[in-house]
């Protein structure tokens, strides 16, 4: 990676403190959910954003969530940590994303969609592929703001015409030198997250080079199916689900109902 690639990345504007320090709390073996929940109600922004989350419809519950600490309770740690990265994004000072065609709405959408679809999928039978990811899952479309961020820095006008994951990530390396996912890795080491969470976010598209294999391919299914311009038919990860062993069926119900609350909407 070049020096002024590297330069982006050690200027990119920094996450808030409070962010920070949940990560650097959430990396213990055992985690002081006390501490994390301190945290979190000092910072508005976040308080206030993981209370909106966690009250969505689609959750489904009864009663409304009002304390931080039953948001861990129902979703637990890792999804607090992926609120708590999405409360800061929204805040974050650089939200350009124009050279990939679509507004900052948009892009916190297509997140959304491929989380939701995640959480949908394993969050029942495999809990455990979510939970090792740290929060990943709601911001998997990062690179692109780093990307953004790199181009203008490098004073560079492009707008990116691919959106399949795969030659997006070739077209980012044909402009800048690297993929928007290996830019934003590099960013998320230099702010010293856990590096499962780094690889997992450097390999989601190419899952057989990540530390976890099985755990990246269910990250490449969400971003395959819900692109940065449209929604794909399920049958383009049906290979990849059969290849790394998951049920096609569980998959496809996720999709179902995710498609189906999209056309509520």
């Amino acid at each position: 990676m070049n020096n002024d690639l590297l330069f982006s990345i050690e200027s990119f504007p920094p996450l808030p403190e409070s962010v920070k320090k949940i990560n650097e709390l959430c990396q213990f073996e055992e985690i002081d959910l006390k501490s994390v929940i301190k945290v979190i109600e000092s910072d508005p922004i976040l308080y206030t954003d993981i209370l909106r989350f966690s009250n969505v419809p689609h959750h489904g519950f009864r009663h409304p969530i009002t304390s931080i600490s039953q948001a861990i309770a129902l979703f637990g740690i890792a999804a607090i940590r992926g609120m708590s990265l999405t409360a800061a994004l929204k805040a974050h000072p650089y939200t350009d994303v124009s050279p990939y065609g679509m507004s900052i709405h948009d892009w916190f959408g297509v997140m959304e969609r491929q989380q939701r679809f995640l959480d949908l999928w394993l969050g029942k039978k495999n809990r455990a592929v979510i939970q090792s990811l740290g929060g990943l899952t709601f911001i998997l479309e990062i690179g692109r703001l780093v990307a953004s961020y790199a181009l203008m820095l490098a004073d560079k006008s492009h707008r990116f015409s691919e959106y399949e994951p795969e030659k997006l990530g070739l077209e980012e390396k044909n402009i800048l030198g690297g993929s928007g996912d290996e830019l934003a890795a590099k960013l998320f080491g230099f702010w010293n997250f856990d590096p499962l969470f780094v690889n997992s976010l450097e390999y989601s598209i190419t899952p057989d080079e990540g530390l976890e294999a099985r755990t990246c391919a269910a990250l490449k299914c969400a971003r395959t199916l819900f692109t940065l311009k449209e929604t794909q038919p399920f049958s383009v990860i049906e290979p990849l689900l059969v290849r790394y062993g998951f049920d096609v069926n569980d998959a496809k119900i996720a999709y179902e109902i995710l498609t189906d609350e999209s056309r509520e909407d």
